[in-house]
């Protein structure tokens, strides 16, 4: 069942240009900062970083509108899940809470991101994120021939 989340989600200002370069317009990865920073969130889960925003940088918001009808209001709900390890998280009144630990991690991940962007800073944005996908043994999916392929017809 989707939820609708009413409280902005927040973003530090220190990552602000990573998040720019994964997500948005002039970013290859993901349409949209929404997409870029849910993916954070999830890979600063996967490695185990989650860390607060610094609030003295400053924060950037996106409208809890824009969580809605998506599946990245889904991983606001799965991440609080799997880190309190307890159903009481999900509850209406812990909403602030479940975006809060969303937040946190999506921070972990684009702290990681950046420092993937400054190792393999010869390479492109798209590039580098993938080298350390890789160090993390996450794969890139195989390209499958099908699509790239022309097969001529025989009569």
């Amino acid at each position: 069942m989707m939820r609708l989340i009413h409280s902005p989600v927040r973003r530090s200002k220190t990552f602000e240009s990573t998040l720019q370069a994964l997500g948005g317009k002039d970013a290859t990865l993901f349409p949209t900062l929404r997409e870029a920073l849910t993916f954070c969130a999830v890979l600063g889960y996967k490695e185990r970083r989650r860390q607060p925003l610094d609030t003295r940088a400053g924060t950037e918001d996106i409208a809890g509108a824009q969580y809605q009808l998506n599946e990245a209001v889904d991983v606001i709900f799965a991440l609080a899940l799997a880190d309190r390890k307890n159903s009481d998280i999900l509850r209406p009144d812990k909403e602030r809470e479940c975006v809060q630990i969303y937040e946190e991690y999506a921070n972990g991940g684009l702290e990681l991101v950046q420092s993937w962007i400054d190792r393999y800073s010869d390479q492109s944005v798209e590039d580098a994120v993938w080298r350390g996908l890789s160090t993390i043994g996450v794969k890139p999916p195989i390209p499958s021939n099908s699509a790239g392929e022309i097969v001529e017809p025989t009569f």
